[in-house]
């Protein structure tokens, strides 16, 4: 026979609703608890933006590009927010020269899902050196879910530059080639080479970067580098400015000189060191041998008649 309770439950069930009872008081705890933990500095979960699209890909400054080469960059465009989204690409359209518009990968109908790509392309061409190329275009994003706009401009630049951004020249106090003439064997002749800058890029240059070679491109006997104004540990030439080195022409046999002092110059930039600029010095000469000695002439004691 079960107990009954003056409300008329059993006792069973009384104890179970207790329990109950209890067990939602510890839950209760439990979430007040972990509130109080989130807020003592435990970060909440972070949430994507549910409408955002970001350049994500290429370099819209162009920086230093040679008059009359074109350059043409991709660039991404990243849906970065939670959203679908469609971007017009008509304003890419509104660039004039020096940069065009090319090949675009979208159209005002292109649903773009989140994390989704699309690209487009650009052509920076100059024929003039000396000009700034400056122009800044504005996109529009449309929200597939609300319909909600969001813009981003972008800014297109570039310098023509009469050379190559990286770029030096070589002459020698005798011109174009260093012409030693002719010289005796056993005897010495110097030419002078300086190295301009005339790019917008410094250029690093070093004892080592320089060979001197034959048509063969084997080592060319007879002639050798004797002093340079950045030594074997190297030095940057600014962009305007020189550096110079001495070639010694020492030849031990007769005959003719015909090779190349082959100079390598590394362009230094705030990024990464481009491959090396080389630049040939043409080298000519003519050896001559020691003449032959003549010995003084002597001359005859005068006779004594008898």
């Amino acid at each position: 026979m079960s107990l009954r309770t003056p409300s008329g439950l059993s006792r069973s069930r009384l104890s179970r609703s207790r329990l109950s009872r209890l067990a939602r008081l510890v839950v209760a705890a439990a979430v007040v608890v972990g509130g109080a933990a989130l807020g003592a500095g435990a970060a909440a979960p972070a949430m994507a933006a549910p409408f955002s699209f970001a350049l994500s890909g290429g370099q819209p400054d162009f920086g230093f590009v040679k008059a009359g080469s074109p350059v043409t960059r991709t660039f991404t465009l990243l849906n970065d927010g939670d959203n679908a989204i469609a971007i017009d690409p008509a304003p890419l359209f509104t660039l004039n020269a020096p940069f065009t518009a090319g090949a675009v990968s979208f159209t005002t109908t292109t649903v773009i899902p989140k994390n989704g790509r699309v690209t487009f392309d650009v052509t920076y061409s100059e024929p003039v050196p000396g000009l700034v190329g400056n122009q800044t275009v504005t996109l529009v994003a449309t929200d597939q879910l609300d319909l909600e706009k969001k813009s981003l401009a972008i800014n297109f630049k570039a310098v023509s530059t009469a050379t190559d951004p990286a770029h030096f020249t070589a002459t020698t106090d005798s011109g174009a080639t260093a012409d030693f003439g002719s010289v005796t064997v056993g005897q010495t002749a110097k030419r002078v080479v300086t190295l301009t800058v005339d790019g917008v890029v410094p250029v690093r240059f070093s004892n080592g970067t320089i060979a001197l070679v034959d048509g063969a491109n084997q080592p060319l006997a007879g002639v050798s580098l004797t002093s340079s104004s950045f030594g074997d540990a190297g030095a940057l030439t600014n962009p305007g400015s020189t550096a110079t080195f001495e070639l010694t022409y020492a030849p031990t046999a007769a005959g003719s000189l015909a090779g190349r002092a082959v100079v390598s110059g590394l362009p230094v930039t705030g990024g990464a060191e481009s491959s090396n600029l080389v630049v040939a010095v043409p080298l000519v000469g003519a050896a001559v041998a020691v003449g032959p000695t003549t010995p003084p002439a002597t001359t005859a004691p005068p006779t004594t008649p008898p």
